[in-house]
């Protein structure tokens, strides 16, 4: 029986230890905005897949604030240049993201797809 009392008293000293690291956890997760906008500055994360210079992939490591918003870059390096010309770069990461993006397909397209489906195969 003093074995059960010494573990269960072990055991509710610890949780307020574990709770103060979770909540310490969530509060440096937001401070660094990894929760889409930073709590201390407003700044809002974009959540860009390709760099707006180079047009490659993001790194994840490498950002760059423009407007209040956060733009994922691959290297350090397209920082400054994204900054020389905000507008160019922008538009030109907007035109990759875009036609990277699944074509939405009509229902017109799925019936007529359908009918030429069924011709090959004699149904009509």
């Amino acid at each position: 029986m003093k074995k059960w009392i010494v573990l269960v008293l072990l055991v509710a000293s610890m949780m307020p230890l574990a709770a103060s690291q979770v909540v310490a956890a969530d509060e440096t997760a937001r401070s660094r905005g990894l929760d889409g906008q930073s709590s201390q500055t407003g700044i809002v994360d974009v959540g860009n897949k390709y760099c707006p210079v180079m047009g490659g992939p993001i790194g994840g490591k490498d950002f760059v604030v423009y407007q209040g918003k956060r733009y994922g870059l691959c290297c350090p390096g397209c920082g400054k240049t994204f900054l020389s010309d905000p507008a160019k770069y922008l538009a030109q990461m907007e035109a990759k993201e875009k036609a990277s993006a699944p074509a939405a397909v009509t229902p017109d397209q799925i019936k007529s797809e359908a009918m030429e489906k069924g011709m090959e195969q004699g149904s009509l």
